[in-house]
């Protein structure tokens, strides 16, 4: 009964690990980071920001970072924010679905047509707006793997392939090992 209960809580433990392998940290703007001559937008497009994600802000110290309601983002009104941020680096955590809102303070930075980016996160596992419907391989694509299981293959069928990196989060490596556990699990308490 020990080795099996040892057993037990090894798998939950690799479970929770590989779950949380999925989440992905953002640093806004990319290499260009938080900046007046940066569109967001443009940044932004393309990405799905799950729950669970991470944004970063890296900044000059003369900048900020003010999260601010839908109305003050679109009139670039840093006199409410809900919350405000300095130092060169902060972090927001995607701890739920909806848009939120963020402005720099300096006057003028938002005003110009920059510095100001709005994030939407979606629930962990969804699509997103930004991410075209997901289709069904065919089971050509499909070649034996080991122990019974089917391998995806590239269009040759010669290969085995890899999600490609715009692949959904559910879809990449991480959430594999992740569900490759969950079934360990249920093996050992069945």
């Amino acid at each position: 009964m020990k080795a099996s209960s040892g057993a037990l809580l090894a798998a939950v433990a690799f479970a929770a690990v590989a779950a949380t392998g999925v989440a992905t940290t953002y640093t806004v703007g990319g290499t260009d980071q938080w900046d007046t001559y940066i569109d967001y937008d443009k940044w932004t497009a393309g990405k799905t920001f799950m729950v669970g994600d991470t944004i970063e802000f890296k900044y000059m110290p003369y900048h900020n970072v003010l999260e601010v309601t839908e109305e003050d983002y679109a009139a670039c009104n840093p006199g409410s924010p809900i919350s405000t941020h300095s130092g060169g680096d902060t972090t927001f955590n995607l701890t739920a679905a909806g848009t939120r809102y963020f402005i720099c303070g300096i006057p003028r930075h938002c005003l110009n047509g920059t510095m100001h980016v709005k994030i939407t996160t979606v629930p962990y596992g969804a699509a997103g707006p930004a991410q075209a419907p997901l289709g069904s391989t065919p089971a050509d694509a499909f070649a034996p793997g080991p122990a019974g299981y089917r391998v995806a293959m590239d269009a040759a069928g010669k290969s085995p392939v890899a999600a490609p990196s715009d692949a959904p989060r559910y879809r990449q490596p991480a959430a594999a090992v992740a569900g490759l556990a969950l079934a360990a699990l249920v093996a050992l308490v069945a």
